[in-house]
């Protein structure tokens, strides 16, 4: 009996264990979403720099977003990306744009600002440190580094 009971113990302790992290994580400032796709070219400049700026920042306040547009599956994983983040607005307005970061408010889910391959690894960091302030205070950032939505199809 005791054996079982401590059997029995130990899956319950090992599933609230697995429960609580999940539970237990707040919701990020910012969300810093990148648009991508494999054979986009300024993607190979962007994304080695917005590496090197995230590792400056170590900020746990932001949390990166792929959306990946390369294939269809990876289309299909990053709908539903989005729409857990309930960032859809911003995912139906740029799907097809790639080669930039879009930095949303994860309380508002208004769009704050984007960096592009003009922005080296510092500047990066700057503007996505700067526009986090923005987030934090659920402010509206006067920024217009982001590109023009995509034309609906049809």
């Amino acid at each position: 009996m005791t054996r079982l009971f401590s059997i029995f113990s130990l899956s319950v302790m090992a599933f609230i264990a697995m429960a609580l992290p999940a539970q237990a994580q707040q919701r990020p400032d910012m969300y810093v979403v990148v648009f991508r796709a494999d054979w986009c070219g300024p993607c190979k400049i962007v994304e080695p720099n917005l590496s090197r700026a995230m590792g400056m920042l170590g900020d746990q306040g932001l949390e990166v977003v792929m959306i990946d547009i390369t294939t269809p599956a990876s289309s299909e994983r990053s709908a539903h990306m989005a729409f857990d983040r309930n960032i859809v607005g911003q995912y139906n307005q740029w799907y097809g744009t790639t080669g930039f970061v879009a930095m949303i408010d994860a309380d508002t889910k208004r769009t704050l600002g984007c960096v592009n391959m003009m922005y080296n690894a510092d500047a990066m960091a700057t503007h996505i440190r700067n526009l986090k302030t923005y987030a934090v205070a659920n402010q509206v950032a006067a920024d217009t580094t982001c590109p023009a939505p995509d034309r609906p199809i049809g």
